[in-house]
C-alpha cells in the first residue's frame, strides 16, 4: 500500500483509498487557485526495451511535477477527468487517518483544479457516491480476543456535511487487521464488500452504490486475500499468492445467490492479477511452485471460455513480485498497462494488447527520487498507481516521506500521461 495509509489493509486496485476512522474531522477546503499547478511538461521518450514479439516504438509522454504537494497517493477516473486523492496521515493506526484531499486533473493539460479537503469518510473526495469506512470499536470484543474492527458504509446526501454513515455491516478482529480486513471493488452500480472470515454471517455483501443500503448477502467460498474484479458477467473472485489452499476462479453473477467455480488453476495455482471489461476477463495464472512460468489468459463469458493464453513475460512477473495483487490496470479499449520498476529510480511502462496478449514496452521513465537502494522492492516506485482514459495511461508516482533519521528519500511525486505512438 501507499505510505499514507496502513500497509496492512487489503483491497482491490479499483476500490480506491481505504477509509479508516474512529472520529471524523473536517478541514477547510483548498482553493482551486492553490491546487492549480504549472502547465505539464511534454517530451518524447525512447523505449528502453521490448519483448521479442513487439517492435520498438516512441510513446508520447507529458508530466506534471507534484513534489510540492504530498497529499495525493491514489488516482482514478471521475467522469471525463482524472481524480487525485489521498490521506494526510502517515500513521499506521486507523484512528489517525481522518483528513483526506482531492483534486481534479484536466487530461489534456494535466492542470490541477477543484482542490478539496475534508473527512476521509466523504465519498465525494474519491469521486464516489458510497464508500466503506473502517474503524475500531474497543467495546466490541472479537472472538479471537481484543477489539473488533467495524465497517460502515458512507453515502452522499444533500444536507451538511454532504454524507451520512450507515450502521455496521461487517466486523473483523482489529488485532489481525492484515489477515482479516475485507476487500472490495465497484461494479454494476454496486459496491461489493468481501470479508473472508466475517463472524456476522455472509461473506459477500452487495451494496447499492447510490443509497449505501445492503441489497444482497451471499455466502461464498472462503478465499483468504482474494483478488476481485468485475465485468458485465458479474463479480469474479480468485485466490492470490497468499491464499493457502487451492481454490478455483469463482463468478457471482448478477442476482445469483451463490458463487460458481468456472475456471481451475493448474498446479494449485493462483491469480497474480485480474482485470475485467465488457464480457472479458484477463487473468495472470501462476502455478506452484512459483519458479514455474505463469500464463496470462483471456477468458470470455460466464463460463470463462479461453480465447487466448500466452506465457508470462518477465516484465509482468516483475509487477507481481514488487506489487502483489492486481498489478495491471486498463480495459479492452485503452489496453492493459503497468509501470514496472527496473531500478530504484527507474520504471518501464508496458502495454499489453487486450485482444492478443502481445506486450510492448512503451517508455522508460526516471523518477527524481534521490539516493539508491540495494533491493528493488524498497523503491518508492513499487507504490505506483495508475488508471486509463481515452487510450492513454495516467501514472502517479507517489510522494514518499523520508524515514525517521534518514535523508535518502525526497518528497518527489509526479503525474505522467503516456499515449502510445500512432
Amino acid at each position: 500500500m501507499k505510505p499514507a495509509l496502513p500497509s496492512q489493509l487489503r483491497r482491490s486496485r479499483a476500490a480506491g483509498l481505504a477509509v479508516l476512522l474512529v472520529e471524523l474531522a473536517t478541514a477547510p477546503a483548498i482553493s482551486s487557485a492553490a491546487a492549480a499547478k504549472a502547465p505539464a511538461s511534454s517530451a518524447l521518450y525512447l523505449v528502453g526495451g521490448t519483448d521479442a514479439a513487439s517492435a520498438a516504438t516512441i510513446a508520447r509522454v507529458a508530466s506534471v511535477d507534484l513534489s510540492q504537494n504530498d497529499r495525493f497517493s491514489e488516482i482514478a477516473v471521475s467522469g471525463h477527468h482524472i481524480l487525485l486523492y489521498g490521506s494526510a496521515s502517515q500513521s499506521t493506526y486507523p484512528e489517525v487517518a481522518s483528513t483526506c484531499f482531492s483534486a481534479s486533473v484536466e487530461p489534456s493539460s494535466l492542470v490541477l483544479s477543484d482542490g478539496r479537503s475534508g473527512s476521509c469518510a466523504d465519498p465525494r473526495l474519491q469521486g464516489q457516491e458510497v464508500l466503506p469506512v473502517f474503524g475500531v470499536d474497543k467495546d466490541l470484543k472479537a472472538s479471537t480476543g481484543g477489539p473488533s474492527a467495524v465497517v460502515r458504509i458512507a453515502h452522499v446526501v444533500p444536507r451538511s456535511p454532504g454524507y451520512r454513515l450507515g450502521p455496521v455491516v461487517m466486523t473483523f478482529p482489529a488485532l489481525a487487521w492484515g489477515d482479516s480486513a475485507p476487500s472490495w471493488t465497484y461494479g454494476g452500480g454496486d459496491l461489493w464488500l468481501y470479508g473472508w472470515d466475517n463472524p456476522g454471517g455472509a461473506d459477500l455483501l452487495r451494496i447499492s452504490a447510490t443509497t449505501g443500503d445492503v441489497v444482497q448477502r451471499v455466502r461464498v467460498p472462503k478465499i483468504w486475500h482474494a483478488v476481485l474484479a468485475y465485468n458485465d458477467e458479474g463479480l469474479w473472485m480468485a485466490p492470490s499468492g497468499q491464499t493457502g489452499s487451492p481454490e478455483a476462479l469463482y463468478l457471482v453473477a448478477p442476482g445469483a445467490t451463490h458463487a460458481s467455480a468456472v475456471f481451475h488453476f493448474p498446479d494449485d495455482g493462483f491469480a497474480k492479477w485480474m482485470l475485467g471489461s465488457g464480457d472479458v476477463l484477463w487473468l495472470n495464472a501462476q502455478p506452484r511452485p512459483v519458479s514455474k512460468v505463469g500464463v496470462v489468459w483471456m477468458l470470455r463469458g460466464p463460463k470463462a471460455t479461453p480465447v487466448w493464453h500466452v506465457r508470462e513475460s518477465p516484465k509482468i512477473a516483475q509487477v507481481s513480485e514488487t506489487l502483489g495483487g492486481s498489478g495491471m490496470i486498463g480495459n479492452d479499449s485503452d489496453g492493459l498497462w503497468a509501470a514496472v520498476p527496473t531500478a530504484f529510480d527507474q520504471q518501464l511502462v508496458v502495454r499489453m494488447g487486450p485482444a492478443s496478449g502481445l506486450l510492448s514496452a512503451e517508455v522508460t521513465l526516471r523518477a527524481r527520487y534521490p539516493g539508491s537502494a540495494k533491493y528493488l522492492y524498497l523503491s518508492p516506485l513499487t507504490s505506483w498507481r495508475g488508471t486509463t482514459l481515452e487510450g492513454s495511461f495516467f501514472l502517479l508516482d507517489p510522494p514518499v516521506p523520508p524515514p525517521a533519521g534518514a535523508s535518502t528519500l525526497g518528497r518527489f511525486s509526479a503525474l505522467y500521461r503516456v499515449t502510445p505512438a500512432g
